[in-house]
């Protein structure tokens, strides 16, 4: 958060209240922005996969409630997509 031990004698509750928000929004600001830039990458490699991801899906992807982690990875990474993936990303490979 930018603050050194010996500021927090001085911080009130409030202000480190403050200064935790103005935290977690430059965090999440970065964290859109990291999607957004991302996203621009995955678009300007000029390949097409069959399942395209849209830009909201990058900044808000959708929540899979009840759902684990493993079940959604091997759910969504089938050796299918895989291959498309390697395709897309590794073209010399493939002879593209």
């Amino acid at each position: 958060m930018g603050l050194s031990p010996s500021e927090m004698d001085s911080v009130t509750p409030y202000q480190f209240n403050l200064l935790r928000e103005g935290f977690n929004q430059r965090q999440k600001f970065e964290l859109d922005r990291s999607k957004y830039i991302a996203y621009w990458v995955y678009k300007m490699a000029g390949k097409v996969v069959e399942d395209p991801v849209g830009l909201q899906d990058f900044i808000d992807p959708p929540e899979n409630e009840g759902q684990d982690l493993e079940s959604y990875i091997k759910e969504r990474f089938t050796p299918e997509k895989m291959e498309q993936y390697d395709k897309l990303f590794n073209p010399g490979k493939h002879g593209g």
